[in-house]
């Protein structure tokens, strides 16, 4: 029904045309018909040949340029539909006795030239269209066969803004200027549920690795489809959310030693005889046992109300959905180290944060009911409370954020994972682990192969750069749209014929120019991958964005991007928001924890994460489910790992007569 509602203008003035020019020469009308035919086969290749998955066409204008064929031709074969659209069009031509038309396409390596040199599949070119319209010579019994070449241009371009792609969280400005303890603000209880919380997780699944088989090189990391992950900005610490005993909704246990859980004791040094004793755990709001309350009592007179909270950030998943990658940045964990001493099998004991020199004294002197430390401080000597506590005492230790690669990579049963050689000290990912990837310039910069893209661009942060380098506008712009003052996106794309009912069919990269702000506010069906890149201003996401294995971007060049709060579920989207203004380059989720929870179905890069605004543009939280296809590397010529899985391929619906 859609594709007679599309053609059915076209008939009528194709109709109007041949009547209009029936006086003319038999060689006109015959070209006359010749421009109709090449439309409706611009068409078939459009909506139904370019989306077979056997179709001879797709498959070699999905290989890199260099492997494609000198030239490839194939009849078409027009589908019912369109076949008595065709008749149509023949029965309306009656000047021409005996009328019979073929059509078919072509493509020549030579007429095609790559877009994004990285990506060797982007190409953009002609396919030329031979139509051979056969009709009666007046007069006689022979034929007159006339051929004419039409050809359609075509952009094959990849859905992947180079380097931002491969993230499946980057933030240029994570800090924000707010300091580095912005996000710890989630209280849950000992499990990892939420507990009178006023803020939701943001949950990050970078691509369902498989935690036990995570990759022990840098190299082998970055190019497996696994997301990584950018906070810039400067240093940034999120509090590990405590995971005991039973994995609960947002624990963060299997980051620690023993996963937070079980017998996390590790030695750190000695006095003599006397062994001094580490265990870490998470942290939460929560002392409804004699056990959290035991740990919460060890570190209450130093770090009460830190140790309460978490982070907002779930970067590596869940204990129930563990998703390890690498965070580049300078950013770091806060775990509760409770410290204790052991001598033999006759002392041991914790060593309690102290506040005042009082209850120090009671410790130290067994007068206390809760800790005794008076055989810890006989062995140690007569150290002051203020050296104790610096040098002894448990407390909140901040580690690099990535040291929980370490025990992800030795199961977490090496106490000393760093100590095993199975990461080797040369590799990138040893400094990453031990936390001197910022000073050895590892932490800021765009790691290869992804580094080959951009002769001029090695920082992670110079995302403006980055995206002034996607060309859209410019070459790989299928289309640029300005919509007029009142004029609704989706109403234009309709006009387009890039929407159909609830279906969009953009194929390829679109840039948009408006005065006022974008809203997308019907549910969308994607029936293809697509790209529409805002030059300035405000997008809004009022309804659902679904599709199978479809995606589409959402990117504005200088302004926000806002997901209501009415929308949840998955929503297959990559959202983008750069900007110049000091509020602007922000992905916003307002609402609530209460609100409807957004599952991305692809990644999110911005400028910053909610400046002053936590709690109305991030409390609600999100789920961003990576798409690996967009990992993509470049350069990469065979399918696996390639950009093939998200090739767009745009084709002018107009052909234009060559010969």
């Amino acid at each position: 029904m859609a594709l007679f509602l599309f053609f059915g203008g076209f008939i009528k003035y194709s109709s109007g045309r041949r009547h209009a020019t029936g006086k003319l020469n038999k060689a006109y009308l015959a070209r006359e018909l010749s421009f109709s035919v090449a439309t409706l086969a611009v068409h078939h290749l459009k909506e139904i040949e370019i989306k077979k998955t056997d179709s001879e066409l797709l498959r070699q204008l999905s290989l890199p340029l260099e492997q494609m064929k000198d030239q490839t031709s194939g009849e078409i074969q027009f589908t019912t539909d369109l076949a008595n659209i065709q008749q149509k069009l023949l029965a309306g031509s009656s000047g021409l006795k005996n009328l019979s038309c073929q059509v078919s396409w072509r493509l020549q390596k030579n007429g095609f030239e790559n877009l994004i040199k990285s990506y060797p599949r982007e190409k953009a070119g002609h396919i030329l269209i031979p139509v051979v319209i056969t009709y009666q010579q007046p007069g006689t019994t022979g034929t007159i066969s006339e051929d004419y070449l039409y050809s359609a241009r075509i952009k094959v371009t990849a859905n992947i803004i180079p380097v931002l792609s491969r993230f499946s969280l980057y933030v240029k400005d994570a800090v924000c200027g707010e300091g580095d303890d912005r996000f710890n603000q989630v209280h849950t209880d000992m499990y990892g549920n939420l507990k009178g919380s006023t803020f939701r997780p943001w949950v990050l699944d970078n691509g369902n690795v498989n935690s036990s088989s995570f990759p022990s090189r840098f190299s082998e990391v970055i190019e497996a489809p696994i997301g990584l992950i950018y906070l810039g900005g400067g240093k940034i610490v999120l509090g590990n959310c405590r995971g005991w005993n039973i994995a609960g909704k947002y624990g963060e246990g299997f980051h620690l030693l023993a996963e937070g859980r079980g017998d996390g004791l590790y030695t750190v040094g000695f006095i003599n005889q006397l062994a001094l004793m580490n265990w870490e755990t998470g942290l939460c709001d929560d002392v409804s046992d004699d056990s959290a309350r035991y740990w919460w009592e060890m570190i209450k007179d130093g770090y009460d109300d830190m140790s309460r909270r978490n982070s907002m950030l779930r970067l590596l998943g869940t204990d129930m959905l563990r998703s390890p990658t690498i965070v580049f940045g300078d950013v770091y964990s806060r775990t509760f180290c409770a410290k204790a001493f052991k001598e033999g099998n006759d002392f041991f004991g914790p060593l309690p944060y102290v506040r005042t020199q009082e209850r120090f004294v009671d410790i130290c002197s067994g007068g206390s009911e809760d800790f005794d430390i008076g055989y810890f401080k006989s062995v140690v000597g007569n150290i002051s409370r203020s050296e104790y506590n610096s040098e002894y005492a448990s407390c909140l230790m901040e580690v690099p954020f990535n040291r929980a690669l370490s025990y992800i990579i030795t199961n977490h049963k090496n106490s000393k994972p760093m100590k095993s050689g199975i990461i080797p000290e040369s590799d990138p990912l040893f400094d990453f682990i031990e936390g001197k990837a910022v000073t050895n310039g590892f932490a800021e910069k765009i790691p290869k192969p992804y580094s080959t893209i951009y002769s001029d661009v090695s920082d992670l942060g110079d995302m403006k750069k980055m995206l002034e380098k996607i060309w859209v506008p410019g070459d790989r712009a299928l289309k640029t749209i300005e919509l007029t003052k009142g004029e609704k996106l989706l109403d234009r794309l309709k006009k387009e014929g890039f929407l159909r009912q609830n279906q969009l069919d953009i194929n390829g990269w679109l840039h948009l120019k408006s005065e006022e702000k974008v809203l997308i506010d019907q549910a969308l069906l994607l029936a293809s991958h697509g790209g529409i890149v805002l030059e300035k201003g405000n997008i809004e996401l009022r309804s659902s964005v679904s599709g199978s294995g479809s995606l589409l971007h959402l990117v504005t060049l200088d302004g926000n991007i806002e997901v209501d709060e009415s929308i949840g579920g998955e929503l297959h989207v990559s959202l983008i928001a750069a900007g110049s203004g000091s509020d602007s380059g922000q992905v916003k989720f307002p609402g609530s924890i209460n609100s409807n929870l957004p599952v991305i179905r692809g990644n999110i890069a911005m400028q910053r994460l909610a400046k002053g605004s936590l709690s109305s543009s991030a409390a609600r939280g999100v789920e961003i489910k990576y798409r690996k296809e967009l990992a993509a590397l470049p350069g990469k010529t065979a399918e696996n790992m390639s950009e093939k899985a998200l090739l767009m391929f745009g084709i002018d619906p107009d052909p234009e007569l060559v010969e």
